[in-house]
């Protein structure tokens, strides 16, 4: 029972602390600074009763309950966050090629926006913004792009 015990308390210790990381790097710092000291103190009281418990079991229960801990919290925030927008900044290399991609995204309804620039050798080109919505249209993209083709791809932002 005790071992039992031990494990609930690092489980929650570690999802605790994942999610102090978690709210840390979004900028939430004083609801990151509750999660530490909360972590702490469970983290704490499970010390005490391992040190009250068969050393090798309690042992393994405290790595189960980390592992378990750090993967679970991580996997629902994932899961649990908005689509992104990704934004494809993409040049092509000739005035054909680049009409003739712009015309696969248009297909895949993938939204875009195309302008005639000039590429280093003052020749007419076509640039193309590819506004992806989700993750499988920014697959598309990366299917379909011609190997020729300089781009990137801005950070994605949440879509609210």
């Amino acid at each position: 029972m005790e071992i039992l015990i031990v494990f609930l308390l690092k489980l929650l210790d570690n999802t605790l602390g994942t999610m102090k990381n978690i709210y840390l790097a979004r900028g939430k710092f004083f609801f990151s600074s509750l999660l530490a000291a909360l972590s702490t103190t469970i983290y704490m009281i499970a010390v005490v009763r391992m040190a009250k418990s068969d050393g090798i079991l309690s042992i393994i229960a405290i790595c189960a309950a980390t592992f378990i801990g750090t993967l679970i919290p991580g996997l629902a925030v994932k899961k649990s966050e908005k689509e992104k927008l990704y934004i494809f900044d993409i040049t092509a290399d000739t005035m054909h090629s680049g009409k003739e991609f712009a015309d696969i995204l248009r297909s895949a309804n993938i939204a875009i926006k195309t302008s005639v620039v000039y590429d280093q050798m003052m020749t007419k080109t076509l640039s193309i913004k590819a506004y992806c919505a989700n993750k499988e249209e920014s697959k598309i993209v990366n299917e379909v792009i011609y190997p020729a083709f300089k781009y990137n791809v801005y950070a994605p932002m949440s879509l609210e």
